[in-house]
């Protein structure tokens, strides 16, 4: 393209430059259901890069899940990952912020799953722990074997040595896996009782427990202050519980069609659904022609 050329594209499109963020949920928005980003929302993504945004992953993970994931899409800024329990830089591994279950809290609820045969996993800054028979934890343990070795999922199996010594864990997260909807409801309502705890769904069948006052947007309002960028330029993609104060406090709220209809609520838009690329859908229909 000409200088002239080149020029006059800038100034034509200026305005989209309006944001300066944009933020992604990964499950059931970013991921199809195959846990895949799509070409299509890769290649927006990356459009949007280029004009100058920043692409930030807020994830329930632990962020060391989704490196596959950062490196697909060329990201190298923070993560906020285990529902704004961590925020982390990629590049360096500098923690910009994080706060660390109660031990005693944690001890409870380990405890409350063996009783009762719950499926869970322990999130830490550098490790994933996950109990015995659980599927999810069979599905990292499965997705490891076709990764490179760096790109890994670092695991361990809960036995009883790390149950006698689950005071020296660090959790930043338990992932409570359940058989349906009706036992996260259940779980919910008994793990609300504790003060120390934000308690969310992120899925029909999980229901994630972090700490007091724990949430994406919590996150994202320490993160734009960090790097003092105003709310009101921030694009954000959600689909469920765990998105819904992140959605509330940007300029740019956009809900997949998959979403629970109280994510629908909060929405400026709907996009499409996340088998159907509704993020690339989104960036081409709406931000891109605002």
């Amino acid at each position: 393209m000409m200088a002239y050329g080149y020029t006059r594209y800038l100034k034509e499109n200026a305005k989209m430059i309006k944001y300066k963020w944009c933020v992604c949920d990964m499950d059931g928005t970013l991921l199809n259901s195959g846990g895949l980003i799509s070409k299509e929302n890769e290649v927006a993504l990356k459009k949007l890069m280029k004009l100058g945004l920043e692409v930030i992953i807020a994830t329930g993970r632990v962020d060391l899940m989704v490196t596959p994931f950062i490196k697909q899409l060329g990201l190298v800024g923070p993560v906020i990952s285990c529902n704004g329990g961590l925020i982390r830089n990629i590049e360096t591994r500098e923690v910009i912020y994080s706060k660390m279950m109660d031990k005693i809290t944690v001890k409870d609820i380990v405890d409350h799953c063996i009783d009762f045969n719950i499926k869970y996993i322990l999130y830490t800054s550098e490790m994933v722990y996950y109990n015995e028979n659980n599927p999810l934890g069979k599905k990292y343990e499965n997705l490891n074997k076709s990764l490179s070795k760096e790109a890994q999922l670092p695991m361990k199996y809960i036995d009883n040595k790390v149950l006698d010594n689950i005071n020296d864990i660090d959790t930043l997260k338990i992932l409570l896996v359940c058989e349906n909807h009706e036992e996260v409801v259940l779980l919910e309502e008994f793990f609300l009782k504790y003060d120390d705890l934000t308690v969310v769904s992120s899925s029909s069948c999980l229901l994630d427990i972090m700490a007091s006052d724990i949430s994406k947007g919590n996150a994202l309002e320490i993160l734009s202050k960090e790097l003092q960028v105003d709310l009101s330029e921030v694009i954000v993609f959600g689909d469920n519980y765990n998105d819904m104060e992140m959605l509330k406090c940007v300029g740019m709220p956009i809900a997949m069609e998959n979403a629970v209809e109280d994510i629908k609520f909060q929405a400026k838009y709907i996009t499409k659904s996340n088998d159907e690329s509704g993020i690339a859908y989104a960036i081409n229909n709406y931000i891109l022609k605002e």
